[in-house]
């Protein structure tokens, strides 16, 4: 009987057993579901860490007021260069961008191997535009002045574009996918192209006849926006606005940021911020 017992009481431990590591093991499924591989997180995320240039944090403060009744954690993430944002995004440092427009990203892939999309609908445009400092008009520009212009790929085929359309200079055939230098067929008012980092070209409008900027520079940099010479016609056609991961376009605090940034609320505090030196697409 006693041998009975024994041999009952270790069927009922074995099973006991057995279902424990059963429990611990969809347990451990279930948790593995929803992780990388490095263990992170991918769904239901909360915490959101948004990369940027000083000129673009406000924009994410509004996302992270907005979205905090939703449960969202976002939080900017400054840097002090144009192309380090989407370098930390394209290494896993961050968890999107709010900085640079379309054609730039689509150069910036390129060159890094990267896969970084801008989900739509696209959010806002920069106001670009030539200002002077020294001179009212366009004419009165002198031959041989110096324009100083962004040097990014992207950028510099911008400049280069809004200076043919000026008549300053005459563009041939590109040599590669966007204009440099070397495109310039006729340099018709014999005009000196200082490149500069995009967020350098406003510092130095004092020192040359005149530069290209985004709007908002000029406004931060304590100077009229309003008064420039020159505005680019083409500004629509460099969109902004989120970028992420490809891998990530769909995920839902991507659908969050979206949609928010569409409501009357972040409008009127975007409106009030920037006074249209960017402009939403409404």
């Amino acid at each position: 009987m006693r041998k009975i017992l024994k041999t009952t009481k270790l069927i009922t431990l074995l099973l006991i057993l057995t279902l424990a590591l059963t429990a611990c093991a969809g347990e451990k499924k279930e948790t593995n579901k929803g992780e990388s591989i490095e263990g992170k997180d991918t769904q239901g995320k909360k915490e959101i860490k948004i990369g940027c240039m000083a000129i673009t944090e406000p924009m994410i403060k509004f996302l992270g007021e907005g979205l905090e009744k939703e449960g969202y954690k976002i939080e900017p993430v400054v840097f002090d260069g144009n192309h380090l944002p989407a370098t930390a995004l394209k290494d896993g440092n961050v968890d999107g961008v709010i900085l640079n427009h379309l054609p730039w990203l689509e150069t910036f892939n390129k060159e890094n191997n990267a896969d970084l999309v801008m989900p739509e609908p696209y959010k806002y445009y920069s106001r670009n535009a030539v200002y002077s400092l020294k001179h009212d008009k366009l004419e009165d520009i002198p031959n041989g002045a110096t324009i100083a212009v962004p040097g990014d790929p992207a950028n510099l085929d911008r400049s280069l574009r809004i200076l043919d359309e000026l008549g300053f200079i005459k563009l041939g055939e590109k040599t590669d996918n966007f204009y440099t230098l070397v495109d310039i067929e006729e340099n018709t008012k014999d005009i000196k192209i200082l490149e500069t980092e995009i967020t350098a070209t406003i510092r130095s409008i004092e020192d040359v006849d005149a530069i290209i900027s985004v709007a908002n520079s000029v406004r931060e940099a304590g100077y009229d926006h309003n008064k420039f010479l020159y505005e680019d016609p083409t500004n629509k056609d460099y969109p902004l606005g989120l970028i992420v991961g490809s891998e990530d376009e769909n995920e839902d605090w991507v659908k969050a940021i979206l949609e928010y940034q569409q409501t009357d609320e972040y409008k009127e505090k975007f409106d009030e911020r920037y006074d249209q030196t960017y402009v939403l697409f409404r």
